[in-house]
Order: C-alpha cells, then sequence, then structure tokens
C-alpha cells in the first residue's frame, strides 16, 4: 500500500509541477511544487508525531510517501530541465 500511494503521489506531483511550468514562464516554476510540497511533507511529519496511536501512525507513513514522492519527482523534473537545457534544437 505504501508504495501504491507513493507512486499515486509521484504521478499527482510531477503533473502539477508541469502544470505550473505551463502556466509560468519562470525557469524554475516547475521545481517550486516539488519543494513546497517536501515542506508540506515534513510539517504533517512533525505533526502526526503529536496525533499519537494508529491514526498518528497512518498520518507518518501518509507523510514520508508525500516526501519521498516529492523528492523523487524534484529530481525527475531536474534531470528533465538538465537534458532541455543541453538540447542544441
Amino acid at each position: 500500500m505504501f508504495w501504491l500511494q507513493t507512486v499515486i503521489f509521484t504521478v499527482i506531483v510531477l503533473c502539477l509541477s508541469w502544470w505550473a511550468g505551463k502556466r509560468r514562464r519562470h525557469r524554475h516554476a516547475r521545481l517550486i511544487v516539488p519543494i513546497c510540497i517536501t515542506m508540506f511533507g515534513l510539517l504533517l511529519l512533525i505533526g502526526s508525531f503529536f496525533i499519537g496511536r494508529w491514526e498518528g501512525m497512518a498520518l507518518s507513513i501518509s507523510s514520508v510517501s508525500i516526501v519521498l514522492s516529492s523528492i523523487i519527482c524534484l529530481i525527475i523534473v531536474t534531470g528533465l530541465h538538465l537534458l532541455k537545457k543541453d538540447d542544441p534544437s
């Protein structure tokens, strides 16, 4: 379940990042979305320690999945940006 959740979050963050890059013509607009979602996931992880019991554990697993998927997306978006930058056309 954890890996499925991570894959779904990765697809969602990639789509949001692509949409932000198309909407804004700024060079780094695609990088802002994964960074903001990473910060949100870390805040959610910290907050999960104060909830406790099974709900806190489920929230911490979800927040780790969010952080992991946003870091994966950040790596993918950065790699695509570097490949696009080196493209001579």
